[in-house]
């Protein structure tokens, strides 16, 4: 019987490596997901920035053409001042031009107002670029290793699988079976280890005679709770 429970100790460890690698198998291509979605929202805030620069000029252009129209019309209505002949004329040509000057004169403060944003998307989009540039370097960094593990995962499985069924070959078909089927049913915990005289996998606590049975290692006993195996204490030194 003691052959049996080293049996089973190892086999639990060897379904622990196991649970392992699984988690690995879904939790690695997560961390290669992100790291793609980080560099393209870095892209996508730069093209953003740029975009909203891009608007801007746009607007600064058509703004200092208006401003151009309006000197190039005032500078006109200047010149015709000396050929008026009435002041009604005279005071109708003036009033043109100083509305004019007003245009020209809130056109530039919307300028001015429009140089401010233009700075400041200036600065984000060297933000941006700074951002873009360490998303691309963790990349280059992280991508390679990540994919050599997420492709050496079904290997490291498929050894540690060959491993454990060395092993469960020596048990009876009964206690195999069982011990399968926890492994099933109860998060890949099939064996737990008494902890302060409660079951370690469920906390159920443990009567005295079953804690006797477990010391002396001479039957397989199970959790009257949760119906894992139970062991006293690990005897078995093999890292996970």
């Amino acid at each position: 019987m003691e052959s049996q429970l080293r049996i089973l100790e190892q086999m639990q460890l060897l379904d622990n490596k196991k649970g392992k690698y699984l988690a690995l198998q879904k939790e690695l291509p997560k961390q290669l997901t992100e790291i793609n979605e980080r560099v393209e929202q870095a892209m996508a805030d730069l093209l953003a920035g740029e975009t909203e620069k891009a608007e801007i000029n746009k607007k600064q252009r058509t703004m200092e053409t208006d401003i151009k129209t309006h000197h190039d019309h005032i500078r006109k209505y200047q010149s015709q001042l000396a050929e008026i002949k009435t002041n009604k004329e005279y005071k109708a040509l003036n009033s043109e031009i100083a509305y004019l000057n007003e245009k020209v004169s809130e056109v530039e403060s919307q300028l001015l107002e429009l140089m401010e944003q233009e700075n400041e998307i200036k600065a984000k989009i060297d933000e941006y670029k700074a951002a873009l540039q360490e998303a691309e370097a963790y990349k280059r960094e992280k991508e390679g290793d990540l994919k050599a593990q997420i492709d050496a995962l079904d290997t490291h499985i498929q050894a540690t699988l060959a491993e454990r069924n060395e092993l469960a070959v020596k048990l009876p078909q009964a206690l195999l079976k069982r011990y399968g089927n926890l492994i099933r049913n109860k998060d890949n915990m099939a064996v737990a280890y008494t902890h302060e005289g409660s079951c370690g996998g469920c906390g159920f606590v443990i009567r005295q005679q079953m804690r006797i049975e477990l010391q002396l290692r001479k039957k397989i006993v199970y959790c009257e709770n949760c119906g894992r195996i139970m062991l006293d204490h690990k005897q078995v030194d093999n890292a996970e």
